[in-house]
């Protein structure tokens, strides 16, 4: 398990204007909420690709017990009907497959594709605990009063990740992405593709993908753009929440988080 800790100045922030110090804790707690929300969904997506890597499912020993199985409650269902003609062996076939995997599942053996969904889930998970992140160090960032290095800090959110905000709109809209639409409808001009998943000089439309431990989907442009969830995406993300905490003067002593 990776716990990202941050070191919290204070207590309240020392401003003039009790309202507006009173919105800044206000979206400072966003940005903290936001920034274990991504935490948690790191653990639980790393958590899911083990699981997934040792699916059963993929033993050759399994797969001989699995066919053994269903061809022993195939024979039972022959025997119950008292013989089986031409006309009823895919009937026979189909409900002993339904048999077996009911069985299976009663002993808690968990459908491959529901196993395999939750390591995407978890990702989708991380990639909208960084955008809401990012809107809400942007609002931060715009409201009157704050300190000016503010924006920077926002801009570098869009340096260390350029692909966030297209990637996490493709995966909101990947009804419109599946028909090749991209902003208001557009038709997208896909570009071409050269990584470790897949080279394709004429572009080709990705939705939904993993490329090792980087969630990707072709964005309205027509790139296709990756976000890593990764250990590395957390850190960078802590030293930033870090240096926006330590942008304003806070009264109070430090807080260490999360709690214990």
């Amino acid at each position: 398990m990776w716990v990202f800790e941050l070191v919290v100045p204070g207590v309240w922030l020392e401003m003039e204007d009790r309202q507006l110090s009173w919105e800044v804790e206000g979206l400072l707690r966003h940005l903290e909420g936001s920034f274990f929300e991504a935490n948690t969904a790191l653990n639980l997506f790393h958590q899911a690709r083990v699981i997934d890597s040792q699916d059963p499912s993929h033993s050759h020993d399994d797969w001989e017990r699995d066919r053994a199985r269903r061809i022993e409650i195939q024979n039972a269902l022959i025997q119950a009907r008292g013989g089986l003609s031409h006309d009823h062996y895919m009937e026979i076939h189909f409900e002993a497959e339904v048999i077996h995997k009911r069985e299976k599942w009663s002993q808690g053996r968990v459908p491959r594709e529901l196993q395999h969904n939750v390591v995407f889930i978890y990702a989708r998970a991380f990639l909208y605990a960084m955008d809401a992140f990012d809107k809400f160090l942007t609002v931060l960032s715009k409201t009157a009063g704050v300190p000016p290095e503010l924006t920077q800090l926002s801009n570098k959110m869009n340096e260390h990740f350029p692909h966030l905000r297209g990637v996490r709109n493709s995966a909101q809209h990947q009804e419109d992405r599946a028909r090749g639409l991209g902003v208001r409808g557009a038709k997208i001009d896909l570009k071409p593709i050269d990584n470790t998943m897949v080279k394709a000089p004429g572009g080709v439309l990705m939705l939904n993908c993993l490329n090792g431990s980087r969630y990707g989907s072709t964005m309205a442009d027509g790139h296709y753009g990756e976000v890593d969830v990764s250990p590395e995406s957390m850190a960078c993300l802590q030293s930033l929440l870090l240096e926006v905490l330590n942008c304003f003067s806070w009264k109070g002593p430090k807080r260490h988080l999360p709690s214990g």
